[in-house]
């Protein structure tokens, strides 16, 4: 399939060539303004609306969703539930700032993703005053969330989380910006994301732990993350629960603040039986084992 389109057009990140293939699918545009009557299939005839957008994609064919301008579209049911398997939700790249940007009206998360194989990518995501800004809405495998901005420009009380019962199986959370506008947990897996990983993220200022393993994180990687704290306090950076399953592996993180030595462990592990691993994280410039 594939849309008919000039060399011009953002096609997502895939070539006009690989698009061709029987496996890969249509790149539909969105603005927030649309109107939801249009077709979608050009950057000139956008849609309003994820709901709009989500509602032509085809489970498996690795449809795009470009968004290219957006705030809080009135046609959405919030949560905007990605219920569509192997779709991508990119905003247009290449501002370095936070937007496009998607803000819930209410209480609520912006996404709440139920398919495998979703990808939500350069977009500046909030949530509810209770909610995550994109939160794991089923057991699915293999979500991928990167170079997003969470807290920077808006709030939530988390940015990214795994409710329970579910599991985010091989969720792969990188690259993203963590700021102070999330009032809990950058990152928060309730309860499982079996073999998934957070790496190369920025966290700043959270007045909560940034990353916090409360459920379960079974063979799990915690990598290359960058921790300034909002206080010299205990687990701040990661805190792994008494009820995590062994099998974590953390290494190469960095946390610390203001401009002298951490008297507090920004990590903290209280699995039993020592069963996760901890390779080398600092806190300043010190390689530091967990309390």
């Amino acid at each position: 399939m594939g849309n008919p389109k000039s060399p011009a057009w953002y096609d997502g990140g895939l070539s006009s060539a690989l698009r061709t293939g029987a496996n890969l699918g249509n790149v539909y545009y969105i603005d927030g303004a649309g109107p939801d009557t249009n077709d979608g299939l050009t950057p000139q005839t956008p849609l309003a609306s994820f709901k709009a957008a989500l509602a032509l994609c085809t489970n498996q064919r690795n449809d795009t969703i470009v968004v290219q301008d957006y705030w809080a579209a009135g046609t959405e049911d919030w949560p905007i539930v990605v219920d569509k398997e192997m779709v991508h939700i990119l905003g247009v790249p290449g501002s370095g700032g936070p937007w496009p940007q998607v803000n819930p009206p209410g209480d609520t998360a912006s996404f709440s993703v139920t398919a495998l194989g979703v990808e939500i990518a350069h977009l500046a995501v909030h949530g509810g005053a209770t909610h995550g800004a994109v939160e794991i809405g089923a057991t699915v495998w293999g979500i991928e969330i990167h170079h997003c901005w969470f807290g920077e420009t808006g709030t939530s009380q988390d940015g990214v989380r795994d409710v329970a019962p579910f599991d985010g199986v091989y969720l792969y959370v990188h690259d993203c910006r963590f700021g102070a506008g999330l009032t809990r947990n950058g990152v928060a897996i309730l309860h499982n994301a079996t073999r998934g990983m957070i790496a190369n993220n920025v966290f700043h200022a959270i007045p909560g732990i940034n990353v916090h393993v409360a459920g379960e994180f079974a063979q799990g990687w915690i990598l290359d993350n960058v921790f300034s704290l909002d206080s010299n306090t205990a687990g701040r950076a990661i805190t792994l629960d008494a009820t995590v399953v062994g099998g974590v592996t953390i290494n190469g993180n960095v946390a610390g603040f203001g401009d002298t030595a951490m008297a507090a462990n920004p990590y903290t592990d209280s699995a039993a039986g020592g069963s996760n691993t901890w390779l080398l994280n600092y806190r300043d410039i010190t390689a530091t084992l967990p309390a």
